[in-house]
Parts: structure tokens; C-alpha cells; sequence
């Protein structure tokens, strides 16, 4: 049996090391565009800011790596067309551009996705920058370290925005936000995102919300971003609006996607065409609260969806369990994790739901250097059953987020919540802890 992977970072990469495990006789051929594997792209913000030291921490497999596994790699080659009929693909050489054709028995799609490039103006000045590729941490580091660069703007306040902010301010310069929306990480609820506002200006970070890019201006490298409000010197943009999976290379192919271009897949990860896979930024994972297909372009999610891949390909039939969109994220000295349903969501779907939030201590308040956390709990009114939960703090705040995720998943209530045996220490909890506490307060 002959498998073929498109993409080699962690979606195809963490389904064929499997495969091997499980088969040592299959043909395994992997087509990456680029020249760098398995690295973990979540850890590139902190290359930038110098905290990791060496770019090649972040790569965890080479391709020697997997040549000594009988793994092929084909790295500058990327697929551009797919025929499920006759399970042919049309590859390009990037170095020679010539073009050939490969066949396969069984399918693996891990594209990944780009970063969305909107038409404004200036778009292609110089020192205008995105954060998704290895490259583009090697690159963007590079230049912070000639020491020229000061003013920062940063366009987009999601995950990526966000993390290199604190990137950023953590070399010492000066940072802009500007965001479309009305609150940065707009996947968390309002309430639980303002006191992030306040922090960050007190970190002298320039905030601009509710304001929209319209162009950049500037000789040859951008100068001044131009918004609907005003207009802003940098020396530098880091562009982070949102990623668009690649699966362009199926227009001529039977694989359904979205409006968006997400590849369609069930729960065994199987696309819409049989022996073809797909997982990672390209395409949907199951989330189990919804029973539904989503985008949740995680690392960890990809892993998860490589191994169920491999299993399946052998013939296991295994279905994932499916995701709750737990998400954690620190922001300098600050730590956000929220995982199910939020207020905002609950409301757009028309779910019966009640809030509780409170503020507590991350350990007992008579322990030195006690630091608050805020707990959010999102739970129906009738069977207290809980929805969703989100946490804002300092330390020992993100990880928390863990024990509402296994509530979830466990669909316990608030009531069950609170008298769980959580565990207890003066220097790592309170009597109660803060999530015993807010469940115990739900009505």
C-alpha cells in the first residue's frame, strides 16, 4: 500500500511517524513546499522575542529524521492538482519548476492554511510581515536584531496578534494593536477581556479598537498605516487578521469544502472522497458539545487528527471523540483559558443559559504572593448542567481550564463541580479552590 502526505509540519508528519509504528511495509511519501518539518510554529512568538534562543529548538523532526524511519520526504515540492478518479497528483518542483505526477492508495491532507492578505493599498511594502511559517519568525527576528526597528503596529488582535504583542514588548518596543472589533481575543466574552484592555495600556500597548485598516503608505518599506480613524508611524506591521486553509489544489477535485475553503471531514477524518484524509489548519475537527463539524486550527488538534488518521488507514474505524475549543493564552505577565460554550455563543445559538463570575486567589491569601483569578461559568438554569468556562488571571490561572474541559466532556453540573475532591495546599489552593467556588455559586 502506497500513502502520500501533502504537508509535512504536524497533521501529515504526526500521521505517517504513526503509520510506521503501525506498519513497517507501507510506502510513505510526504510533498512539503517548504524546507523545514515538524516545528512547532505555536513556539515562533517566543523565538522572536529571543526567549528561545536557537530556531532549530523548535523543529522536532528532520528530514534525516525521517529517512531513517523509510520515511520520503520531498521537500520545495508542492501539490497543485488532485485526481481522486485515477488517485493521481500533479506536483511542482519549486527549485526547477518542472511539474510530474505521483499516485497513491490512500491520501493524507495536511496543507495547513495562509494567512488572509486583504487588497489594501501598500500591501507589499517592505517590513510588512505575517506569523505562520517558520520562515517568517527567521525572518522577522533577523531584523529586530539589527536593533533599527522601534514602533511596532500590529494588525489583528486574535491569538497570533496577541503573542507577538507580548513578543514584542518583551524586546522593548513600542507596540500598536489595531483591531476591528470591539475587544482583542473577541473568542472570549467582553466582560472577561476588558481588565486585559486596562492592563495592556498600563504596559504603555496602544490599543485601537473598533478601527479599520484601509492602506499603507510608505517608500519602497511601510511608513504610516492608514485606518478609518487616523493614521500611524511603524517601522514594522505584523499582519495577523485571520488564516484561510490551502486546499485550492482540490478545485479539480471530488473533496468537499466550505465557503472558506476548509476541507470537509467526518469523524474518522475521512473527507468526502474515499482514501482521502485531511486534518490540521486545513480542515474541520467534530465538536462533541455541538455535534458538529468546526475550525479550530490548533496544534494539539492536528496531533490528535495524524494519529486517528493513521489508525484509521489501517483499518481501526476509530471516530474521535471530538474537541470543546479549549483554548489557553498568555499575555505578558497575564494568563486567559476558556473551553466550551461562552455567554456570546450561548446567546447566538438561543441556548437556555445563566452566568456566574467571581474573583478569587490562585492560592490561599495568607500564602505570600497570593494573585487573583477570575472565574466564569456558563451552565443551564434548569439542570445546572455545565456549558462553558473562562479564566483570567496571573499565575496557575491557564492550566485551570483543564478541570472544566473534564467537567464538560463528563457533562456534570455545577452542584458535582463544587464538592469535587480538588486538591489542597496552602501554597497552590484555597480551602476552596476558585473553581469550586464559582460553581458553588451558580443559583
Amino acid at each position: 500500500m502506497k500513502i502520500v502526505a501533502i504537508g509535512g509540519v504536524a497533521a501529515s508528519m504526526s500521521a505517517v511517524s504513526k503509520l510506521r509504528r503501525l506498519d513497517k511495509d507501507v510506502t510513505i511519501d510526504v510533498y512539503e513546499q517548504g524546507d523545514v518539518l515538524s516545528y512547532g510554529a505555536c513556539g515562533m512568538p517566543y523565538y522572536v522575542s529571543d526567549e528561545i534562543k536557537h530556531k532549530e529548538e523548535l523543529v522536532a523532526r528532520t528530514k534525516a529524521d525521517f529517512t531513517k524511519k523509510d520515511i520520503t520526504v520531498h521537500t520545495f515540492h508542492k501539490v497543485i492538482d488532485v485526481d481522486d478518479t485515477a488517485k493521481e497528483l500533479t506536483i511542482k518542483n519549486l527549485k526547477t519548476n518542472e511539474t510530474f505526477k505521483d499516485t497513491y492508495d490512500k491520501l493524507i491532507i495536511g496543507s495547513g492554511a495562509s494567512p488572509v492578505m486583504p487588497k489594501w493599498n501598500g500591501i507589499n511594502l517592505e517590513n510588512i510581515h505575517t506569523m505562520t511559517q517558520f520562515e517568517d519568525s527567521v525572518a522577522v527576528k533577523k531584523k529586530l536584531d539589527t536593533g533599527k526597528y522601534k514602533n511596532v503596529t500590529i494588525i489583528g488582535g486574535g491569538f497570533i496578534g496577541m503573542e507577538m504583542a507580548e513578543s514584542f514588548h518583551t524586546r522593548g518596543l513600542n507596540v500598536r494593536i489595531i483591531e476591528f472589533f470591539d475587544q482583542v481575543l473577541n473568542v472570549f466574552d467582553k466582560d472577561i477581556i476588558e481588565p486585559l484592555h486596562e492592563y495592556l495600556t498600563t504596559e504603555n500597548i496602544t490599543l485601537n479598537l473598533s478601527e479599520e485598516v484601509q492602506s499603507f503608505t510608505g517608500d519602497k518599506k511601510v511608513e504610516t498605516v492608514v485606518t478609518n480613524k487616523g493614521e500611524y508611524k511603524t517601522d514594522l506591521v505584523l499582519l495577523a487578521i485571520g488564516i484561510r486553509p490551502n486546499s485550492s489544489f482540490l478545485k479539480n477535485s471530488n473533496v468537499k469544502t466550505d465557503k472558506r475553503g476548509t476541507i470537509l471531514v467526518d469523524r474518522t477524518m475521512q473527507t468526502s472522497v474515499k482514501d482521502i484524509y485531511a486534518g490540521g489548519d486545513c480542515a474541520t475537527i467534530y465538536n462533541r458539545q455541538l455535534q458538529a463539524q468546526k475550525y479550530y486550527p490548533m496544534g494539539n488538534n492536528a496531533n490528535k487528527q495524524g494519529k486517528l488518521i493513521a489508525r484509521n488507514i489501517i483499518g481501526e474505524n476509530v471516530k474521535i471523540d471530538g474537541v470543546l475549543g479549549t483554548i489557553v493564552i498568555k499575555v505578558l505577565d497575564k494568563q486567559l483559558g476558556k473551553t466550551g460554550i461562552t455567554e456570546k455563543q450561548a446567546k447566538e445559538l438561543d441556548l437556555p443559559h445563566k452566568t456566574v463570575k467571581i474573583t478569587g486567589r490562585n492560592h490561599a491569601g495568607y500564602y505570600p504572593n497570593a494573585k487573583k483569578i477570575t472565574a466564569k461559568i456558563i451552565y443551564e438554569p434548569e439542570t445546572f448542567k455545565i456549558l462553558g468556562a473562562e479564566l483570567y488571571g496571573e499565575d496557575d490561572t491557564a492550566l485551570r481550564i483543564d478541570i472544566f474541559v473534564v467537567a464538560i466532556s463528563k457533562e456534570m453540573t455545577t452542584k458535582e463541580l463544587g464538592m469535587l475532591d480538588l486538591a489542597y495546599a496552602p501554597p497552590f489552593s484555597g480551602v476552596w479552590d476558585v473553581v469550586a467556588v464559582a460553581a458553588n455559586q451558580a443559583k
